[in-house]
């Protein structure tokens, strides 16, 4: 039995496609979505459709439910008028027609094929899909959220950090970001899942290049970078593979400067990083 666990995939339509690709060359029997279709990325009613057409399991992220929240008025009042949030008014709009989907994806599946060992796939934690089990939490810490969960393998993902750590007995598989890494390598990340006689299972990461190029296209000409400076931070985010939103965060509250173009900028040029790069790695 071989089971493809993938996540965060963000409105990236070219790397699904090079994920869909390796799925059917790798021979993949079943396929399992840990979360995060859309936002972030500029093709988000694209993943959708591809998702549900190929007919995979799927589990809500913080970012599908974060969608379908704005889309049925159950975010605060005040977001739909501060410009930092018209990027999600933009998503929002594209996959109005799929709010009702990504509003009723479940918030974990089991996986329990005979003779193997139970994996339960969540795409935060077990707790909450906004608790991300990051590498450098200590042993205690990720103990401490794993108490009460009886599978001996749990898949999460979240974090776009790829992750393979034993603890107290449960072992934690990050697959990675489909669309976008968090782990300064921009190639589509993903695992598949193979069972041993013993009823254990083998991980395989896998590591996928694609043209990244259409997709900072698409940025663009899509309008989405047009809808505010969340997008233009998200680009970044893809463009150089690692997390900046909250680091750009943390860095304005430090030197109490508001969020902006012009802030966005300075920092982008402190951390030594183009503001939009010519050409991606």
């Amino acid at each position: 039995m071989r089971i493809a666990i993938l996540a965060d995939i963000h409105g990236n339509r070219e790397a699904l496609e090079a994920v869909m690709a390796d799925i059917v060359r790798q021979g993949v029997e079943r396929v399992v979505v840990a979360g995060d279709l859309v936002n972030r990325g500029p093709a988000n009613a694209d993943v959708v459709e591809m998702v549900t057409e190929a007919g995979w399991e799927v589990i809500q992220g913080n970012h599908d439910q974060l969608v379908a929240d704005w889309v049925y008025g159950q975010v605060p009042p005040e977001w739909y008028e501060d410009p930092m949030w018209r990027p999600l008014a933009w998503v929002a709009r594209q996959v109005e027609a799929w709010a009702g989907y990504l509003a009723a994806l479940p918030d974990r599946v089991r996986l329990h094929e005979p003779g193997t060992h139970p994996i339960l796939v969540v795409h935060g934690s077990p707790r909450h899909n906004r608790e991300g089990l990051h590498p450098f939490l200590s042993d205690g810490e990720i103990e401490h959220i794993l108490a009460g969960v009886e599978e001996p393998l749990i898949v999460c993902a979240h974090t776009h950090v790829p992750l393979d750590r034993t603890v107290n007995g449960h072992r934690v598989i990050n697959p990675g970001a489909v669309g976008v890494p968090f782990n300064r390598d921009p190639r589509a990340q993903y695992t598949i899942f193979t069972a041993r006689e013993d009823g254990t299972w083998d991980v395989e990461f896998r590591r996928l290049a694609y043209d990244r190029r259409p997709v900072c296209r698409a940025f663009e000409r899509s309008g989405y970078l047009a809808s505010g400076l969340m997008a233009h931070i998200f680009y970044g985010e893809f463009v150089h593979a690692r997390s900046l939103l909250y680091h750009y965060e943390r860095w304005a509250r430090e030197r109490q400067v508001s969020l902006g173009p012009r802030s966005w900028r300075r920092f982008l040029r402190q951390q030594g990083l183009a503001v939009r790069p010519a050409t991606i790695g």
